[in-house]
């Protein structure tokens, strides 16, 4: 019987120990370096996000999160409120005026 224990027990722990570790990818709007910066730490700021790189050039940006933590979903709506929209939500109105000219929308370098 503790020759079957082990092996099951560590079966276990294995199993309970992955995390629930998501990449997903999609569009926020920017224009710069700045906007790089502002959108990263937008989601970086989220518990459960362990990574986040925005890419200038496809204003794309790559996360992994943890899904039993965080949403995708809430990742956009953190991005979104420092005035840069996504496919899925709309800028923030007010956070967007704010933002230095050059990443307003309609200007980029």
């Amino acid at each position: 019987m503790k020759k079957l224990l082990v092996p099951i027990l560590a079966i276990l722990l294995f199993s309970c120990s992955k995390s629930a570790n998501k990449e997903s990818e999609f569009y926020v709007r920017g224009n710069c370096e700045m906007c790089k910066e502002r959108i990263e730490n937008a989601a970086k700021a989220i518990p459960g996000v362990s990574q986040a790189t925005w890419d200038v050039n496809a204003s794309s940006l790559k996360v992994v999160y943890d899904s039993t933590k965080v949403s995708e979903q809430d990742i956009h709506r953190s991005v979104a409120a420092t005035g840069h929209g996504t496919e899925q939500v709309p800028m923030d109105s007010n956070a967007h005026a704010e933002l230095p000219e050059c990443c307003q929308v309609g200007n980029s370098h």
